[in-house]
């Protein structure tokens, strides 16, 4: 998001005074947490990517890794996700045993939509999806990824349960009263694009966005196992040290359904040739470690986690497009419209 003029002179100012409590320049920390973070000098290197900034520092042999947004910026939902996934790993992932980069420190701001996070930086200790150069590789990694997706999933549908309160609960009814709200707007035409216009979906993706908001009532009543999801599983969020992998990136964890992650993971990332390919393996690895973390699943148990799931992640696909028009959410609203009708068996 480029920065107005009026934002980026006043972020400018509170960055020149020192002022925090939050970060809004790599090389310019505010002067309580340089005194904190002793020894941080300037980063060891910085850059802008979608919904936040980034930079790594070394803190006199304390790698740390810093995701903030920026002077200038006033993005509302970058903020909510930087903040969420803040909380997630002060107050929830070390309870968990999924690893994780550990939580050093986190503030936000009471005037503007800024907010940072510095979390341990595990670039020098571990390895990303580029490092693993063959089909053969990747293809277990994948199935990897799967099984610490069911540790996570089991971990807070069990024992993690209790902990989940407040915005980490549940909430059934405010979900379905936002598919219902979705459900009026599609009957009625289309959902409002961000000029206030008609958004510009394909009839086929509003047609099966329209049958998902409608069905997802009875299909959350089938599948009433619920848990804290990731929310944007891909294989960018694992990092591997050595075999071992680590799940990053919590900016859109919620409360949920397993289905949702599981769905997202077959049909928002996996192409329909891939999801037929890997598929099978891919959900039998799946239900296999949810069963080892101490929540077994009968194959009709999870088929309705998927379709539920697969509903949810249609719907939040289709309400991006029409808020933000542009090819690559237009494409993702397509490419689940069509994992959606593969489900219920029928053609495009």
């Amino acid at each position: 998001m480029p920065p107005s003029p009026a934002a980026a002179l006043a972020d400018t100012l509170t960055v020149l005074r020192g002022d925090g409590p939050v970060i809004l320049h790599a090389r310019c920390w505010p002067r309580d947490l340089r005194d904190r973070f002793a020894g941080v000098g300037r980063p060891l290197e910085s850059w802008v990517g979608e919904g936040a900034a980034f930079a790594r520092f070394d803190a006199r042999g304390e790698p740390l890794f810093l995701k903030f947004i920026p002077a200038g910026w006033r993005d509302r939902r970058a903020w909510e996700r930087l903040t969420r996934e803040a909380a997630y790993l002060r107050d929830l992932a070390p309870l968990s045993p999924v690893p994780h980069a550990p939580f050093r420190h986190a503030a936000q701001s009471t005037r503007t939509p800024h907010a940072h996070l510095l979390t341990r930086d595990l670039t020098e200790e571990t390895t990303g999806w580029g490092a693993l150069t063959d089909n053969t590789t990747r293809g277990a990694a994948l199935l990897e990824i799967a099984r610490l997706l069911a540790r996570h999933h089991a971990f807070w549908a069990g024992p993690g349960q209790a902990a989940l309160r407040g915005p980490w609960a549940w909430q059934p009814g405010r979900v379905l009263d936002r598919a219902a709200r979705m459900h009026a707007g599609l009957t009625a035409g289309s959902l409002s694009g961000p000029d206030g216009r008609p958004a510009p979906l394909p009839e086929p993706v509003v047609r099966s966005a329209r049958e998902a908001a409608g069905q997802l009532p009875s299909l959350l009543a089938a599948a009433p196992v619920t848990t804290l999801v990731h929310g944007d599983i891909h294989a960018g969020q694992v990092l591997w040290r050595g075999p071992q992998p680590v799940l990053i990136d919590y900016g859109q964890t919620h409360p949920s359904v397993p289905g949702e992650d599981l769905a997202h993971l077959l049909a928002v990332r996996l192409d329909a040739a891939d999801r037929a390919r890997l598929g099978p393996d891919l959900r039998a690895a799946y239900r296999d470690e949810l069963a080892r973390g101490g929540l077994p699943l009968t194959a009709v148990e999870l088929a309705a986690q998927e379709r539920a799931g697969l509903a949810l992640n249609l719907l939040s696909v289709v309400r991006q497009a029409a808020r933000t028009p542009e090819r690559g959410t237009a494409e993702a609203a397509l490419k689940v419209t069509a994992a959606w009708q593969e489900a219920a068996g029928q053609g495009p």
